[in-house]
């Protein structure tokens, strides 16, 4: 509707752009036709007047563009009131530029000021055009008043669709942060409470076997630093260490490799199909859901076998982790557990358009699969 300082330029909806682009152009057509009959019925001097009146217009638009402050703008808009003053004293034929004066005051002052003003140089135009025109009392004064009134009824709807803009922005923020918190929340489950849990399962095996406590310490400290990398990068946002240094296979199999070595649980990791580039979000999401998988089996499974089986299809890719323990019942899930762990594996696939499927029943073991679909999102050309 009118130059601003108060809402960044490159950050304004198509609607408002196009509403501060139709208070420009009304501007300057109403200078020019004022000028234009000023020029006819007074003085030539009127082309000097409408002239100085653009330029400092166009002097605010300028100014509004690098992001002028509500102080710079307010006497900016005085200054232009006053010239246009001025030009009202040579000619009755300006009071059309009230107008625009009118939605500039609407948008740049406080909603109180800015009514009162409109109401004051309202009573100006009605006034300069009874004392110099002989013609339609009725129409001198219901026309001001008319145009006042439809002006302002724009500026309040101009600050509404501001307001929702705002709000929503807001409500934006909002939900995104919430999504990072559920994000943090998931990447902290998935790998500092896992190995915290690590840590105190070796600590505990170390105090049973004072035999292997020299190897079981070794395994502590290994797992602690591993899972001090991996907080820096949870903090930071950046990739799983075990993907920054070797592709997603020889994740999985490191991380079957120190279930076994810490638990003596036989973790195996097969392929099937022809190996793809996989986006690095899907790498991330399969790598924590195998590793999580591993954890709630170590924990709650007592599993002596455990089978994770990465597979390549046509339109899918897949990630299936059988292990032979005591198994659940899927309606009640361990109580230890909440459900938490699961609930953050489906969330983390549902983001990526994929599905999460358990099988278990008491005494027969749990067979959890993963699967992502393949689209152009979540492959790439080269790593």
């Amino acid at each position: 509707m009118s130059l601003t300082s108060a809402t960044p330029h490159d950050s304004i909806s198509p609607v408002l752009r196009a509403m501060q682009v139709g208070q420009h152009v009304l501007f300057v057509l109403l200078v020019a036709l004022g000028t234009a009959r000023a020029a006819q019925s007074v003085s030539p001097w009127a082309w000097a007047v409408g002239a100085a009146l653009l330029v400092w217009y166009g002097f605010g638009v300028v100014l509004a563009r690098r992001r002028m402050t509500r102080l710079a703008a307010v006497i900016w808009l005085g200054a232009l009131v006053v010239g246009w003053l001025a030009a009202m004293l040579m000619s009755a034929d300006y009071s059309w530029v009230a107008f625009a004066i009118f939605l500039l005051c609407m948008h740049l002052l406080p909603t109180r000021t800015a009514i009162a003003t409109t109401a004051g140089l309202t009573g100006v135009v009605i006034t300069a055009q009874i004392l110099s025109i002989d013609s339609n009392r009725v129409a001198q004064v219901a026309g001001p008043i008319f145009g006042a009134a439809v002006a302002v009824g724009f500026g309040l709807a101009y600050r509404q669709l501001l307001a929702e803009r705002a709000e929503l922005a807001r409500a934006q923020h909002a939900a995104g942060v919430l999504a990072e918190r559920e994000r943090l929340s998931r990447d902290i489950h998935d790998t500092l409470a896992q190995g915290l849990s690590s840590i105190v399962l070796l600590a505990r095996a170390g105090q049973a076997r004072e035999e292997a406590g020299s190897r079981t310490l070794h395994q502590i400290e290994a797992t602690a630093q591993e899972n001090l990398e991996e907080a820096r990068r949870v903090v930071r946002a950046l990739a799983p260490a075990e993907l920054e240094a070797m592709p997603l296979v020889e994740a999985l199999q490191r991380a079957a490799l120190n279930l076994e070595q810490q638990t003596g649980i036989i973790a195996a990791v097969l392929t099937d199909g022809d190996p793809i580039v996989l986006d690095q979000s899907v790498e991330v999401t399969l790598l924590r859901v195998a590793q999580s998988a591993l954890a709630n089996a170590r924990q709650h499974a007592e599993a002596q076998r455990i089978a994770v089986t990465l597979t390549y299809d046509a339109s899918e890719v897949s990630l299936d982790v059988v292990d032979n323990g005591i198994g659940f019942d899927c309606e009640n899930l361990p109580s230890s557990d909440s459900g938490y762990g699961l609930r953050a594996m489906r969330d983390r696939l549902t983001q990526l358009g994929g599905i999460l499927e358990i099988e278990s029943s008491p005494g027969g073991g749990t067979a959890l699969a993963a699967r992502i679909p393949l689209t152009s999102e979540a492959t790439r050309p080269d790593r």
